[in-house]
């Protein structure tokens, strides 16, 4: 036998080396330097004094508030009414004092010049005048059928005499108006349209003596005849209470608006200039897979 030993050589394989996490470092620094210019292309768009007012936020926090302007804040959310400087959310000030003081001194006047003029104590008792968060309110309620004809648009003496009291009150304002009728619950003849005629004819004839008085075509913001749809007594849609015309003068601004503090303010100037309007508002339950469920609209 041949003694010669056998010799059996075995190469290794070598993987490729281990590189670690370096390239996600990269990547996370490629992110966000990225992220970084888009911020300032966005910033770079903005105009000088919102720009000044973000920089002084983040500057500094705290002292942002003490320093911000008093007469016109600069960032203002688009959703959120702002009042006047020194309100907040949960402050309890009433926002445009000065509007609403002016509708208070107007009350006042139109019912002064009323009370004045003699004849009218029967028909006062059906004339109410209120602030309302709309604005002024004048209702002329037609319970005893002081203001028009039975069933008809046409406008007594009484009632005309208050109109040419009110024309030069409402002129002086300078005010835009929005002319309404009602009326109850109880069909007008056989037309079912009857009453939305009725109180559409009624508001009309307001605000065309209103016209004759001297006050402007160009102030009535809408003459609107809405029938029963906005009952004065809704618990009685049949009392004679919900017979009226009214007058109403808007306040510019709404009475019930708010202010944000500013912290809020640059969060909501962040947030609706950045973030997609379809994702501001997402729906509030994912839909289910399957089937669509009929559409019923009542």
């Amino acid at each position: 036998m041949d003694a010669t030993p056998i010799i059996i050589k075995k190469k290794k394989a070598h993987g490729h080396a281990h590189h670690g996490g370096s390239w996600k470092v990269a990547y996370a620094d490629f992110v966000t330097a990225m992220m970084a210019f888009f911020m300032v292309m966005w910033i770079m768009g903005l105009s000088d004094e919102t720009r000044a007012q973000i920089q002084g936020y983040f500057n500094d926090p705290i002292g942002f508030a003490k320093n911000m302007p008093r007469n016109k804040p600069v960032i203002s959310p688009k959703t959120v009414p702002l009042s006047k400087a020194g309100t907040g959310t949960t402050g309890a000030a009433t926002p445009y004092q000065d509007e609403k003081k002016a509708m208070e001194d107007l009350k006042k006047q139109i019912l002064e010049a009323l009370k004045s003029a003699a004849g009218l104590d029967k028909i006062l008792k059906h004339i109410k005048i209120e602030i309302t968060p709309d604005g002024l309110r004048l209702e002329f309620i037609e319970d005893k059928n002081d203001f028009f004809e039975s069933g008809s648009a046409v406008l007594k003496p009484g009632a005309l005499q208050v109109i040419k009291i009110i024309a030069p009150k409402l002129i002086a304002a300078n005010r835009r108006m929005v002319i309404e009728g009602h009326t109850d619950a109880v069909p007008f003849g056989s037309d079912p349209m009857g009453n939305f005629k009725l109180s559409g004819n009624r508001a009309q004839s307001l605000a065309g003596e209103l016209c004759k008085d001297g006050v402007p075509k160009d102030r009535f913001k809408s003459i609107t005849g809405l029938a029963d749809t906005q009952l004065r007594d809704p618990q009685h849609p049949t009392s004679g209470t919900n017979r009226r015309v009214t007058v109403l003068l808007p306040f510019e601004e709404p009475i019930t608006a708010t202010v944000l503090k500013p912290k809020d303010e640059v969060r909501h100037l962040l947030r609706d200039s950045v973030i997609p309007d379809n994702l501001k508002n997402p729906p509030a339950q994912v839909p289910s897979i399957g089937p669509a469920a009929p559409n019923i609209t009542q």
